[in-house]
């Protein structure tokens, strides 16, 4: 009886031994499920955090934008404000924009040119690029060449980039437009 009872007890412990590693494997089963979800979740939540940092960002520097537009809507108000103080209408002003680039010209060609940009009352040149050489390094750039055997000076080169502006309209009575509204006013 006390090897009957022996392997009783052996069959009730194996199978008690078999029931505990069937739970643990259940219970380590629905725990390796639960994390791998839960470590889905967290990799899915730190996207969307991602995004959602991105997001704000580019919303930020939109309102930066936004506001740098209307600082530079409030100083053009500004400074057309104080032109139309000074006299300087808007509307009677032209634009036409020059774009050189290496071009030759001769001497004559090139004074003529930087005298036609010269500031005065009824025109305003801003420049971009300026540049005015000479492209026979024998020859100054600000000494007439001295003509041998009948050559012609090498021409220059000119770089000119940018805005001219000029009176379109009938001068002002405070002086400081020109008086002259024929065609002289334009370029």
């Amino acid at each position: 009886m006390a090897t009957a009872s022996l392997l009783g007890r052996l069959r009730r412990s194996r199978r008690l031994s078999l029931l505990l590693f069937a739970g643990s494997l259940i219970a380590l089963v629905i725990a390796a499920t639960w994390f791998i979800a839960a470590r889905t979740g967290l990799a899915r939540s730190y996207d969307q955090l991602s995004n959602r940092n991105q997001l704000l960002a580019q919303a930020q520097m939109a309102q930066q934008e936004a506001q740098l537009k209307v600082e530079n809507a409030r100083s053009a108000q500004q400074v057309m404000d104080r032109l139309s103080a000074l006299g300087l209408q808007p509307e009677g002003w032209g634009e036409r924009m020059i774009n050189l680039r290496s071009t030759q010209l001769s001497r004559d060609e090139s004074a003529a040119l930087l005298a036609g940009i010269a500031a005065g009352p009824d025109r305003l040149f801003g420049a971009e690029a300026f540049e005015l050489s000479v492209t026979n390094p024998a020859e100054g750039l600000f000494h007439l060449p001295v003509l041998v055997d009948e050559r012609i000076p090498a021409p220059l080169q000119v770089t000119l980039r940018g805005s001219l502006l000029f009176r379109t309209g009938p001068a002002d009575d405070n002086g400081i437009a020109s008086t002259s509204t024929t065609g002289a006013s334009q370029p």
